[in-house]
């Protein structure tokens, strides 16, 4: 009995010091927390700047407990001894300190957090500098661990050595609720911030390390908690939705070229006829025909756009305005790989700047078609493509069909146009593809990019299965369309919504999508749309 009360007693003593050990490790993540803060930008409101306060408090408070929960705590009920638990508790919180250090430096040169790519783009950095950069990278943080491991035992020792006289202040347990309670607020604040689409707060979504808030999602809608607040910022965000501020790329791409690579042939028609994808099946048997509907636009510019940038045609006007090539081009041209853009451009409406080209001698090349008629000349291209085991894709930028002026001449069942690819192409099954999708998914041929196809593009890759899921917003000029399994959605300028049933297209008045689709839909399309502050 004697000796069971004994444990009892050294394992609430070391739990006590995990504490008081924690609490510590806190006030240093805290410290090294604030050079995340002094590298952001300055909010814009009073109520931005107190979210960004309480949540630099609840945050760097919440990381080092759940260490202790997960890995100290744990410890000491199993290694009852002091010495063994202070060792892997100093190695443990060098180690979580050191990575946090590391971040924030990398926070502040690049603008976004550690990810598995980031470690090569920052060696290869450090490298262009001059030769042997990244071994001193390397040593400085190896000394960085070493000073915060030596400062760790000091710290476990003195709190182990004051421990007694430490559990006599009464300041400890204040200071822990007022963490939990700015852990607490902000995530709080940040639900009403995301319903109502409050910028000066979301902003901050990505300025802190592994952090994760709290959204207003489909709980609140179905709770009827925010709602009235919610649909009218959903209104004034559609409003908005016309009104493109390019910020394009949002920031730059960290990409890694991908180790085995061949040349792609994309051809786009303006449309395919009926007789043209018969002649199509008939002459070259090895092309696949997709299975799974592919919308195509209302113009052969729209539609161009959308295969060549890999983002919706909300975009195009101002990216046209301002000249820009599509932001994945130059990374593929640093991995020795061309995008050769050639056809009639006046027929698609593009703009001349698109057709520079640098001359140097490329490794591999992705050639994009542009062509109104199945030629002979590009009939024998394809042969060639397809005879050499080339990737292959052939699509087409309108229906061949007239459209109507209804609202459901923006059916699936009337926007599609046929897809074919050959069989290097391991295309996987999708509920529904977009002219978005084309280019980003030839792309990940060629590399792979710490965000994705999502760090150029609105499209999808559609090597990966099921990577788009209905509900699924996309853009026909300024209109905005949701298409859903049962019935599609069509949502002018104005905001004014449209509903109707996808296979008698009758109108469907109470079928409206539900406001968390309408938000992350809208989300997702206004990626590289900058946000303003309002």
């Amino acid at each position: 009995m004697r000796q069971r009360k004994q444990r009892r007693d050294k394992i609430a003593r070391l739990i006590s010091w995990g504490h008081w050990f924690t609490f510590f490790n806190i006030l240093l993540a805290l410290a090294i927390g604030t050079l995340y803060i002094e590298a952001a930008e300055t909010p814009s409101s009073f109520l931005g700047g107190f979210y960004m306060l309480i949540s630099w408090l609840g945050h760097f408070a919440f990381l080092p407990f759940v260490v202790f929960i997960l890995l100290i705590f744990p410890f000491c009920l199993i290694v009852p001894f002091s010495k063994i638990l202070k060792g892997i508790a100093t190695l443990v919180a060098a180690f979580g300190l050191v990575a946090l250090v590391a971040d924030a430096l990398f926070f502040r040169q690049y603008g976004y957090h550690f990810n598995t790519y980031s470690l090569s783009q920052l060696a290869l950095d450090a490298e262009s500098n001059f030769t042997g950069a990244s071994f001193l990278l390397l040593l400085g943080l190896l000394g960085i661990f070493v000073v915060l491991l030596v400062l760790e035992l000091g710290v476990a020792n003195v709190v182990w050595k004051r421990l007694d006289t430490l559990r006599e202040k009464r300041w400890g347990p204040s200071a822990a609720v007022v963490f939990v309670l700015c852990f607490l607020t902000s995530h709080s604040l940040h639900i009403w911030a995301d319903a109502v689409f409050y910028a000066p707060i979301t902003k901050q979504d990505d300025l802190f390390p592994v952090s994760y808030p709290t959204t207003a999602r489909t709980l609140m809608s179905k709770q009827g908690w925010l709602v009235e607040e919610r649909l009218q910022a959903t209104d004034r965000l559609l409003k908005e939705a016309a009104q493109v501020n390019l910020n394009y790329p949002p920031r730059p791409l960290m990409c890694a070229r991908q180790p085995h690579t061949d040349d792609t042939l994309v051809v786009v028609f303006n449309q395919l006829t009926d007789a043209q994808q018969q002649q199509i099946a008939r002459e070259f048997p090895q092309l696949n025909l997709s299975q799974t509907p592919v919308v195509g636009q209302l113009s052969p510019l729209g539609g161009a756009f959308e295969v060549l940038y890999g983002l919706a045609d909300i975009y195009a006007n101002q990216i046209f305005k301002e000249q820009r090539l599509p932001t994945f081009w130059q990374q593929l041209n640093d991995y020795q790989i061309q995008v050769q853009l050639e056809g009639d451009f006046a027929a698609f409406a593009l703009p001349e700047y698109l057709q520079q080209q640098a001359e140097i001698a490329y490794r591999d090349t992705i050639s994009v078609r542009l062509s109104t008629s199945l030629d002979e000349a590009l009939r024998a291209e394809i042969t060639a493509a397809l005879t050499s085991h080339k990737r292959v894709l052939i699509t087409a930028l309108t229906p061949s069909h007239t459209l109507g002026a209804g609202i459901e001449s923006y059916a699936v069942s009337k926007m599609q146009v046929p897809l074919y690819y050959s069989s290097a192409m391991k295309l996987a099954e999708q509920e529904l593809i977009l002219l978005t999708d084309l280019m980003p998914t030839v792309v990940s041929y060629y590399m792979n990019c710490s965000d994705g196809v999502q760090a150029f593009a609105t499209g999808k890759n559609m090597l990966q299965a099921h990577e788009r899921h209905f509900p699924i917003m996309t853009s026909f000029n300024r209109t905005l369309v949701v298409y859903d399994r049962d019935n599609t959605t069509v949502i002018g300028t104005d905001g004014h919504m449209q509903s109707f049933d996808n296979t008698t297209f009758a109108e469907r008045p109470s079928s409206s999508p539900a406001t968390p689709v309408l938000v992350d839909g809208l989300k997702h399309l206004q990626r590289f749309n900058k946000k303003s502050d309002e």
